[in-house]
């Protein structure tokens, strides 16, 4: 049923001096009434008077009506419809499906985007008119389709995903002649030829892929150029699908890896897209100026390249006629969209598998949970190498726990126990060496030098930092800096430092090596680039540490402790922080090793040890299965005051309330309830929920928010 257009301001929106959407008005049953039945008599009436003119101009050879129904930007969910507009005269030939228009909504002018044009509207008063168009669609008619679907697993606003999908428009750039021919195949098949040999070396079926297969592959580094990414063998069966024609996206999680997958194309035989020379594979990256990146997004759009590389929401780019789907280090938890409706990038890049018909790759060191439930679903196909292949591309890894730092003695107990110092120095003889630091800043905690008491804020208990030696100490959560600090058990004012940060550890190393060229690399001061360091000691932070050419002699990890979380998942994202920082270092045949100093538990430890990380994700699983949590289950986040909560677990899904329904669990919240819910029933349970949710924004009565797989908080 085609939506209701505007003429006059809908029954269900006010508008106020304060705003562009106020509370709706109240209204008493009689009047309410009387309004109602005048409301009918004057839509009858401009139906009539609509008629009659719509005869008039068919009679004088007028143009016929144009339609556009569009989707519009609110924050109020139950506007989250179509709303139809009247096309004019001037923007008939410019007006698409997928148009960005403003349009007077309300009383104010705002954004909106057309999802349909037709040639007539059920609604039966006059039509409001678009006030402008872009030169240039942001959208396809199937990634609106692809949106409409994400919007409703995530149970949000078509709006805010469309807000996600598409960059900020130029109209510079949207003017520009965009009507072409696709990309060409024969640079691909070139470069196909030339990654074969990395895919292979890998052990990457990457024929089997580029044929649209889908795949979890538990990655190794490459033993002669360790990196944060086994880049060339990556791109080997996106470059496959382009030679056939088709379009492929690869999403990383950060810039960093993004310049790894660039550096892998163009010395493969490709080069980057921009707009004065064209190219084969387009960047979409947040970090470029809003021309580029708005330039590339529509080049791929339109099939002017057969590639494209980016971040988080790349994964959303629309393409003609994908082929496959790329994703490294999907556990990493930058691909958690912040933004509503929350989607995240691995589950994005399944659904657009489904809906295109297409591969997928997922590739890591350490595949997380969310990935093996999809190889445990029959959804994808694990790919591992064999024990000796590991051995033989990997570094030894040893972790140095309490009994053997208390059989060093005092040593033992520094944060760099003489042990794992002694093999830096021996390290440094054989290239550069990395030591890893978890934590950032200067000095993250403190204790009474006397008793050993945790420091504490004396507004609001949280730990006390330092941001050099002879600074204040400052309280970690609420910022207040606490002057004349005295210990609640003893008074002392001496203070220990507890938790030294990569700053405070690197003015030590730098004492403790002397003459050894130290670097630094943390967001604070820096990161460093890829492969500029070739000699030293690299202090980093676990995010920040640079590859350097050949891989680390070695690598210490100080404070590899149990993970600070310590929620559902902790260990395994242990697992991918430390050996994501392994696959820096040499392979053991080159003589490399890590050292770990800290206490991890022993499943933590014997993964890393044994550089098994998929059995431990597939462990993990199996028993997150029997205990019914996520992934095995999917949740629904419901915030919302009492009456709220109370109205919705009520609503029916299969004929049975939610609170009552056998496979959904209520588990209370700190603001609300989260809903464990099998996988048979999560679209029917969204749906209800987000239908109460729209209805108590169409009377203003009660607020609901709605979060679907997001982290379970109890």
């Amino acid at each position: 049923m085609a939506a209701e257009g505007l003429n006059v301001l809908p029954a269900d929106v006010d508008v106020d001096d304060g705003g562009l959407f106020a509370a709706p008005v109240s209204l008493a049953p009689p009047t309410k009434a009387v309004k109602a039945g005048k409301a009918v008599d004057k839509k009858r009436a401009s139906a009539a008077k609509r008629a009659s003119a719509k005869a008039a101009s068919a009679a004088e050879g007028a143009p016929p009506l144009r339609v556009a129904s569009v989707c519009i930007d609110s924050a109020l969910p139950h506007l989250d419809r179509p709303f139809d507009y009247e096309i004019p005269a001037k923007l008939d030939g410019v007006v698409q499906v997928g148009t960005r228009v403003r349009i007077r909504f309300a009383g104010r002018l705002i954004n909106a985007v057309v999802t349909a044009v037709s040639d007539s509207s059920q609604f039966a008063g006059n039509l409001a008119p678009l006030n402008s168009a872009a030169a240039s669609p942001s959208y396809t008619p199937d990634s609106l389709e692809f949106a409409r679907g994400v919007a409703r697993r995530y149970g949000g606003s078509l709006w805010d995903v469309l807000r996600l999908m598409a960059p900020p428009r130029v109209a510079s750039v949207e003017s520009r002649d965009w009507d072409s021919t696709l990309f060409g195949t024969s640079p691909f098949k070139a470069a196909a030829q030339n990654l074969r040999g990395a895919a292979e070396a890998a052990g990457l079926p990457h024929v089997q892929i580029a044929a649209g297969a889908r795949m979890m592959w538990e990655a190794l580094p490459d033993p002669l150029a360790p990196a944060s990414i086994p880049a060339a063998a990556l791109v080997a069966p996106s470059v496959e699908v382009a030679a056939k024609g088709l379009s492929a996206i690869i999403v990383v999680p950060d810039g960093r890896a993004v310049l790894r997958i660039e550096a892998a194309l163009i010395e493969a035989g490709l080069t980057r897209w921009n707009a004065r020379s064209g190219g084969h594979f387009a960047v979409v990256d947040s970090e470029d100026g809003a021309t580029a990146r708005y330039a590339s997004y529509l080049a791929a759009m339109h099939g002017r390249v057969g590639l494209v590389v980016g971040t988080r929401t790349a994964v959303m780019q629309p393409v003609p006629e994908l082929g496959l789907v790329t994703i490294w280090d999907d556990a990493s938890s930058v691909f958690d969209e912040p933004h509503a409706p929350y989607p995240h990038a691995r589950t994005l890049a399944a659904m657009r598998a489904e809906f295109n018909g297409a591969g997928a790759l997922l590739g890591a060191y350490a595949p997380g949970v969310d990935a093996m439930a999809l190889v445990a679903h029959g959804w994808a196909e694990m790919h591992s190498a064999p024990r000796s292949t590991v051995r033989a591309h990997t570094p030894t890894v040893d972790v140095l726990t309490g009994e053997r730092r208390e059989a060093e003695g005092g040593s033992g107990w520094h944060w760099m126990p003489g042990s794992a110092w002694r093999s830096v120095i021996k390290g440094l003889t054989k290239g550069p060496v990395a030591i890893v630091v978890p934590r950032a800043g200067y000095v993250r905690a403190v204790t009474c030098a006397e008793c050993g008491t945790w420091a504490q804020c004396r507004a609001c208990e949280g730990s006390l930092s330092q941001a050099s030696l002879s600074a204040q100490l400052v309280c970690v959560d609420c910022k207040a800096v606490q002057a004349d600090w005295h210990c609640a058990e003893c008074h002392s004012s001496a203070v220990k430092q507890a938790r030294q940060g990569v700053e405070r550890i690197a003015e030590q190393v730098r004492v403790m090596a002397k003459s050894t060229p130290v670097h630094v690399s943390a967001a604070a001061v820096g990161t460093l680039p890829d492969d500029q360091i070739t000699e030293g000691i690299v202090v980093a932070t676990p995010g920040a540490l640079p590859a350097v050419r050949g891989g680390y002699a070695h690598a210490v990890v100080v404070g590899a402790d149990a993970p600070a979380s310590g929620g559902l998942g902790a260990e395994l994202q242990a697992i991918r922080w430390w050996l994501n920082i392994a696959a820096l270092v040499r392979s053991r045949e080159h003589g490399g090793a890590v050292t770990l100093v800290g206490d991890l538990p022993d499943e933590v430890r014997h993964a890393i040890v044994s550089w098994a990380p998929g059995d431990a994700a597939r462990d993990a699983y199996t028993e997150r299965a029997s205990l019914g949590l996520p992934p095995a289950r999917r949740t629904l986040s419901v915030v919302g005051d009492d009456a709220s909560l109370t109205l919705a677990l009520s609503v029916p899904v299969e004929g049975e309330r939610i609170e009552r329904h056998p496979d959904i669990t209520v588990v209370p919240s700190r603001d609300g309830v989260t809903l464990l819910m099998s996988r048979r029933v999560t679209a029917a349970t969204v749906d209800a929920v987000r239908s109460v949710q729209l209805e108590m924004s169409k009377s203003g009565e009660g607020e609901l928010r709605l979060r679907v797989d997001g982290p379970l908080e109890v």
